[in-house]
């Protein structure tokens, strides 16, 4: 055992200790100098406890133990390997001594701890699920250092192929042997496989408009074998063929037509017989081909004639006509249109999922928006409060409450148990969702149906919106299906109410017996001007009932089979049933803004027959005005992109004049080529560096010119990604981001110009370098033994070999040393408040006594000195001297006894009838008394 401090300067803290000590005694307290001698012991005792303490003194205990840690490597490349790395950790722990620990840590892109640190040999080898994509020998050191931290030395062994492909294990090597702590390495080779790879896809990021486009490609093998090449370009195969590789590299090359401009995405791909390993099986990259602008027009159905269309389509304009179950399922889809038109189509057939990606098109990537109004379109096809609604720059709630007619909404939902899971929870939220679109002192019920009827809101004036929505998340699923009473519920509950408007939403997944007359009972709550709409979900709902039980109603039916739709519909159905939003009085609309499009307005508008009412945003610019004071045509810029909303129809019904307008044609040009993004490039040159997930951007500008910019990077699903961009040399920048295996977008944005974007691409993250194929690095292992003092072992055996350095356990006694300081501090604070008191009179005791033996002691001296100047004395008189002397002794043996003697004065007081009992001091005095007169006696006759 060794005693050692952590802060030994801080024993500095004796000299200044020791110096005020010195101080407080010699200063002039009134303390006598034994008080002064106990408070400088209590005090030197107080501060040098302190002080050690703060010097952080342990106790370090040496160990013969070998506490061991195993990093197995389970990444890709080595993924083959478990059953003998288990094999190899057992052969180790069998050879092992009983008190021996080991633990156990897995590497992939992260450490993971397997089994913690325990000298117990047996482990579980069900090892935990871990990210096998990467390498990370460094976070696998990193972690066994922390599991050996506590004993200050210990061993790693680490059983891996050697191909590191996160972090920097030779850095952490070397903070581990300053830690005491060596490692050991034991090389896995992989067994043989086949494997042919794409390497590399090379394609230039930018041609021009019927340019055809150079591909470079390389594939690797690890045999002499055939495989098919395809190559796609935007998911459309353009090349498959059968080619001959040899063992190793191959090239290929190949030139491409692009019928069209945008950002056009183009995969290489190869499909091999008896592939080990598919992940490096493809790649893709990206080229923007320019100049002429695209527009995707959709709408719910192309047939037929359409004003707006056939106007942009005499146009120079490229347009797109697609219907929405057309609509792009990735954000680069959208990229390749520089303007999109959404004309009179409701939410239900938009997912949430293709509207969040609309928005980040406009929105980080400048493309543009256009909403035209109709039936299905704006409020009434339930876009309130969706992406959409974000990026236009209208609100489709009507600010005017005073003209809102008084509404009573009942929900029955099914909650029988083929709805448990996702379909009750998304038919939950889209009830809340609806819930929350009404105002509090709307008439809301909520009715819940299995085989029983389970009412959860009682239809009545809503006063606390949060309070029903949180009963509404409370319903379970559970039980058959029976519609019939959970319906005639309803109509009971809102015939209750005296109500302009009373509508009830059906929503069901099952088929249900008929237990009742629906026919009576809708038709007799259509005489109370109650109405039922019917929502239909998945293949098993009773689809023909439900469009029936809508029809009777005078409602609207829904069939679902995408569930994620569930709460645009509900929404869509609240707002229609609970608003007055079309507005269908004839009118001439007012212009009320001055902007680059007021010329086409010069000699009046043509009359409008109606609108879906909406609120202007303030930042938003209306440029025609409704009788009502209601925006007709309006724009704004939203993050990126420009965004227009004409809220009346373009298929003449509610325009009215207007598609016969000489102007129409112009005015819609106008528009389209407004919402246009600012197409500025600066060419960069562009290349791309990989480190484990981290990716690297350079991009160097021909003119060398610097300015501060942003970077911004979304993902292929239009997830925004932690990007940095840091200016290396004039003109030279390099921007870095996490990304996993994918398409990424890039944008540069000039801080000096409000962010004005100045460069857009295309990144490709090719598969990890962790399915690259490629051999056990073995000098990468034996460089981190010897950096770290171990060695390369051959078998198990040797993993708990004795250790150079010898393992300790430190025991921190500082909180020990406090306590005692602290009770030291309480007795003296005791002894200064209470005790010197007490201490003083035995002082002054011990004093007098002191004081009367120097007296006696003198005298005696004298009277010796005087016999011996007169030799004649008498002998009587030396016999006196001694007979004193004897007397000194029997009074000190008195009052040594005086305990005794006061018991007896105690005795003889009580009992005065005992004559008898003499008492020993009295007779002690008397006799004393004489002899101090024959001895004065004797004195004086020496004197004469």
């Amino acid at each position: 055992m060794v005693l050692e401090f952590e802060r030994p300067f801080t024993l500095l803290l004796y000299i200044p200790i020791i110096l005020v000590l010195i101080v407080f005694y010699q200063s002039k307290l009134q303390l006598s100098r034994i008080e002064r001698r106990v408070f400088i012991i209590f005090r030197f005792l107080i501060f040098s406890l302190l002080i050690i303490a703060l010097s952080m003194p342990n106790l370090v205990f040496k160990s013969a133990e070998v506490p061991t840690v195993f990093i197995i490597d389970r990444s890709a490349s080595i993924h083959d390997m478990d059953h003998e790395m288990t094999r190899f950790i057992r052969e180790a722990v069998s050879e092992k001594n009983p008190d021996d620990p080991f633990a156990i840590v897995s590497i992939g892109k992260d450490a993971q701890i397997e089994r913690m640190m325990s000298t117990n040999a047996n482990f579980n080898s069900n090892w935990l699920t871990i990210n096998t994509d990467y390498t990370n020998i460094e976070a696998g050191l990193q972690m066994a250092s922390s599991l050996l931290g506590e004993s200050g030395a210990g061993r790693a062994v680490l059983l891996s192929d050697g191909n590191e492909t996160i972090g920097n294990a030779l850095l952490q090597t070397e903070l581990m042997l300053n830690q005491g702590i060596t490692v050991d390495v034991v090389p896995f080779y992989s067994e043989n496989v086949k494997d042919v790879s794409m390497e590399t896809l090379n394609v230039p990021s930018f041609i021009y408009e019927s340019e055809e486009a150079p591909v470079s490609l390389t594939i690797n093998s690890t045999e002499d074998t055939d495989t098919t090449l395809k190559i796609t370009l935007n998911n459309e195969t353009i090349i498959q063929e059968t080619v001959v590789l040899k063992e190793g590299t191959n090239a290929f090359t190949y030139v491409i037509p692009i019928p069209s401009n945008g950002m056009q995405t183009i995969r290489a791909e190869v499909m091999t017989n008896n592939d080990s390993i598919l992940e490096n099986n493809q790649l893709t990259t990206v080229t923007t081909v320019g100049n002429q602008a695209r527009v995707l027009f959709v709408e719910e159905s192309v047939q037929g004639h359409n004003a707006l269309f056939e106007a942009l389509d005499s146009t120079d304009l490229e347009i797109d006509r697609i219907t929405t179950s057309m609509l792009p399922r990735d954000l680069n889809r959208y990229l390749h249109y520089d303007a999109i038109i959404v004309n009179n189509v409701s939410s239900h057939d938009i997912t949430i999922d293709k509207m969040n990606l609309i928005e980040t098109a406009v929105r980080d990537f400048g493309v543009g928006f256009i909403m035209t109004g109709g039936e299905n379109s704006y409020a009434l096809g339930g876009f309130r409060e969706t992406p959409i609604e974000n990026i236009l720059p209208v609100e489709m709630e009507i600010k005017n409450e005073e003209e809102l007619p008084s509404i009573g909404m009942v929900f029955v939902i099914d909650r029988s148990g083929s709805m448990q899971g996702e379909r009750l929870e998304l038919a939950k939220e889209a009830a809340m969702r609806s819930v929350e679109l009404l105002r509090e002192g709307d008439t809301v019920g909520v009715i819940a149906f299995d085989d029983q009827t389970w009412p959860i809101v009682e239809t009545e004036e809503m006063k606390d919106t949060k309070h029903v929505t949180e009963q509404i998340s409370g319903i379970t699923a559970g039980g058959g299906t029976d519609i019939y009473p959970g319906l005639a519920e309803a109509y009971h509950q809102l015939r209750q109410h005296e109500l302009q408007r009373r509508h009830i939403i059906l929503l069901t997944d099952g088929q249900s017996p008929e237990t009742g007359n629906y026919q009576t009972l809708i038709s007799d709550g259509l005489e109370e001007n109650i109405t039922l709409s019917t929502i239909a979900v998945g293949q098993g709902a009773d689809h023909f009932l439900l469009e029936v039980l809508a029809d009777y109603g005078n409602g609207r039916f829904y069939s679902v089979y995408d569930e994620t739709t569930i709460p645009t519909i509900l929404s869509r159905e609240t707002m229609l049933s609970s608003r007055t939003y079309i507005e269908d009085n004839p009118f001439f609309p007012s212009v009320v803004a001055s902007t680059d499009w007021s010329s086409r307005f010069n000699n009046g508008v043509p009359q409008m027959n109606g609108y879906i009412a909406t609120s202007p945003k303030s930042r938003a610019t209306t440029i025609l005005l409704s009788e009502r004071e209601d925006p007709v045509l309006s724009r704004w810029q939203y993050g990126l992109g420009r965004t227009v909303a004409w809220t009346s129809d373009v298929e003449g019904v509610w325009a009215g004049d207007w598609t016969l307008w000489e102007n129409w044609a112009p005015l819609w040009n106008d528009i389209i080529t407004w919402t246009f993004p600012n197409n500025i490039q600066e060419p960069f040159d562009i290349t791309q560096r990989r480190n484990g997930a981290q990716n690297t951007i350079i991009l160097k500008s021909h003119e060398n010119e610097s300015r501060p910019l942003d970077a911004f990077v979304v993902n292929e699903r239009g997830a925004e990604l932690d990007a940095t961009i840091r200016l290396t040399a004039p003109g030279e920048y390099e921007v870095t981001f996490n990304g996993d295996e994918g398409m990424h977008y890039l944008q540069l944005l000039d801080r000096n110009e409000g962010h004005l974007p100045i460069f857009q691409t295309g990144i490709t993250v090719a598969y990890p370098d962790e399915f690259r194929i490629r051999t056990t690095d073995e000098s990468f292992l034996e460089r981190i033994a010897e950096v770290s003092g171990g060695s390369v072992l051959e078998n198990g055996s040797e993993s708990f070999r004795p250790l150079m350095e010898q393992p300790v356990s430190r025991q921190n006694i500082a909180p020990i040393l406090i306590i005692f300081a602290f009770l030291l501090l309480f007795a003296e604070i005791v002894v200064r408040r209470f005790g010197m008191s007490l201490f003083r009179k035995r002082i002054s005791t011990s004093n007098k006594v002191e004081k009367a033996n120097d007296t006696k002691s003198k005298y005696l001296s004298n009277l010796n000195k005087s016999i011996k100047r007169n030799r004649h004395s008498n002998r009587n008189d030396l016999k006196e001297i001694e007979r004193y002397e004897s007397e000194q002794t029997i009074e000190k043996k008195i009052k040594e006894s005086s305990n005794f003697n006061g018991d007896v004065e105690k005795k003889s007081k009580s009992n005065n009838a005992n004559d008898d009992i003499e008492n020993p001091k009295q007779d002690v005095k008397s006799n004393t008394q004489d002899r101090m007169k024959r001895l004065l006696e004797a004195k004086n006759r020496m004197r004469r």
